[in-house]
């Protein structure tokens, strides 16, 4: 890296935090203005008669999806096990993460994938290094896919939804070129790279090999798809899934940048906006509902109670003779 090139890089290291703030601040903002905007203009009566007007096979079929849904994020921590080589047990690998996803989706990343996550693998005997690698491998595993779909998706076409926001397709698509640049570049490192481990403030990273970064790639693309295809048919099929797909990918964004926990209503400012020339607001928000009681909140009912009583049995076996750390393994080669 050429000195000017490096001087500019920590300039902007340096910059980051407040750009960060800033940009954090005018997207929430704005989502405060649409909301009250949308809030003033809502017949919330209307809202839960659209949401009870889902036909029942569409929900029966939306709540399979949530289930395939919380399956490949689970997924994703039987990926780390793989790579890592840690000694927890398949089966309270998958329940713990389906339980922190439930989690992440109501309360946002760093409760869920990183709090949660973190915690029930260390009362369940998971060393730190261990498990600080599970989170990091979830969320590089998770923006790989997203960058994989907002890549193709955004690069390929503008859908009419984005037009109508006035958004060029010349800035869509460098967006989408940019997205696939990182995913080609983390697939090709790991093909190529030569040094596959460092160590980066204490902690080992290595590189997964690219058999691994495929399987990366494609849960992470099918829980993407997943979601985008919950709100697909809780629309009732009205809206193309392309143009559902692109605002699921807009508004994961927008929740995230916004600080907003599970996105309590920036998805819903989102998609109403988005939405406001093909379908009522009423409509919209009722579909965007039922999104939350099968994929948010009845899953959160489920995993609370697991949650809880792990807590309760930790707490009982410390008074005893304390708890055993399940050993670590070499990453995979």
């Amino acid at each position: 890296m050429t000195p000017p090139v490096a001087s500019l890089w920590r300039r902007l290291l340096a910059w980051w935090p407040r750009i960060a703030r800033i940009l954090t601040l005018a997207v929430s903002i704005v989502v405060v203005v649409l909301l009250v905007k949308l809030g003033r203009g809502i017949d919330w009566h209307e809202v839960f008669l659209a949401a009870r007007g889902i036909s029942g096979p569409t929900l029966w079929a939306a709540g399979a999806l949530a289930l395939s849904g919380y399956a490949a994020y689970s997924g994703i921590d039987y990926l780390a096990r793989r790579f890592l080589n840690h000694a927890q047990t398949i089966w309270k690998t998958l329940a713990i993460a389906a339980a922190s996803y439930a989690f992440n989706v109501n309360f946002g990343v760093l409760l869920g994938s990183v709090g949660v996550r973190l915690r029930l693998y260390r009362t369940l005997g998971l060393r730190h290094a261990a498990t600080a690698g599970v989170v990091l491998f979830g969320s590089v595993t998770n923006w790989l896919g997203y960058c994989w779909m907002g890549g193709i998706f955004f690069f390929g076409a503008v859908p009419r939804t984005l037009a109508a926001w006035g958004i060029r397709p010349e800035a869509t698509r460098a967006a989408g070129a940019v997205l696939l640049l990182v995913a080609c570049a983390y697939m090709f490192l790991c093909a190529t790279a030569a040094r596959r481990r460092w160590t980066f403030r204490g902690h080992p990273l290595a590189f997964p090999s690219v058999w691994m970064a495929l399987a990366q790639s494609g849960l992470a693309v099918v829980s993407w798809n997943i979601v985008a295809l919950i709100l697909y048919l809780l629309l009732e099929r009205q809206v193309s899934y392309p143009d559902v797909l692109g605002i699921t990918l807009l508004s994961s964004v927008a929740a995230l940048v916004a600080h907003v926990p599970g996105g309590l209503g920036v998805t819903e400012v989102v998609f109403v906006d988005a939405l406001s020339g093909q379908l009522g607001a009423h409509e919209v928000l009722g579909a965007v509902l039922m999104y939350r009681v099968l994929y948010q909140w009845v899953p959160l009912c489920v995993a609370l109670p697991g949650y809880l009583a792990v807590e309760l049995r930790a707490r009982h076996a410390s008074c005893g003779a304390g708890g055993h750390d399940l050993p670590e393994e070499p990453y995979e080669r």
